[in-house]
């Protein structure tokens, strides 16, 4: 009993340099891990992702095939890591705007639009193209920011801020043309500024 006792007292607690230690190899993982994001939904963006294969992400990277490999399974992976973000962090930012008066929903939309294709470019640019099998990973994403956008809409409805008087055809013209129109401005010195202006006119009244 009292040697157990000793080897308990005896067992190391983690020094304050094997902790700094640690947190450093998990930052730099961290670091590896938002480069090969950045890095891989550039390349697809602007090639397609069938045309952008491991390899010329590890080469664009640095990354080795083992390193790779440790944070995905797949390229589909990949893919779904760099897509599915847009879809939970509209989610969380439309949930916001159930609090706010009517005639501030589709400003907040426009303004949420433009703050993920500050941050989230590459990933609007790409779901367009994902093909059925990799977008089914993501359809319970996908299924609720559809249905916070929705709800969204029905309650600037409330106060008839839509110009077509239907949050169902508001829907389909917003999701067929806030993406796009980023695309139109996106090379425009002053491209938020109309963005915003051409989606206000487009969706209030």
């Amino acid at each position: 009993m009292n040697n157990q006792i000793k080897r308990q007292a005896t067992v190391r607690k983690p020094r304050r340099r094997d902790r700094i230690s640690s947190t450093r190899v998990l930052e730099r993982r961290g670091q590896t891990w938002e480069k090969l994001l950045a890095t891989a939904g550039r390349l697809m963006a602007e090639a397609g992702p069938a045309r952008v294969s491991v390899q010329q992400i590890l080469l664009d990277t640095g990354i080795s095939r083992g390193s790779f490999y440790g944070y995905c399974a797949s390229k589909t992976d990949l893919l779904v890591a760099i897509i599915e973000p847009v879809f939970t962090e509209g989610c969380a930012a439309l949930a916001t705007l159930l609090n706010e008066p009517p005639k501030a929903v589709i400003p907040g939309i426009v303004a949420m639009y433009i703050d993920l294709w500050a941050r989230r470019r590459h990933a609007l640019m790409l779901i367009p193209g994902v093909d059925a099998a990799t977008f089914a990973r993501m359809r319970n994403a996908h299924q609720a920011y559809t249905a916070a956008m929705k709800q969204a809409l029905d309650h600037a409805a409330k106060d008839a801020q839509l110009r077509n008087e239907s949050a169902v055809y508001t829907f389909r013209v917003l999701t067929r043309t806030a993406v796009p129109l980023l695309r139109v401005y996106q090379d425009h010195p002053d491209g938020e500024r109309l963005y915003r202006e051409s989606m206000l006119a487009l969706l209030m009244a």
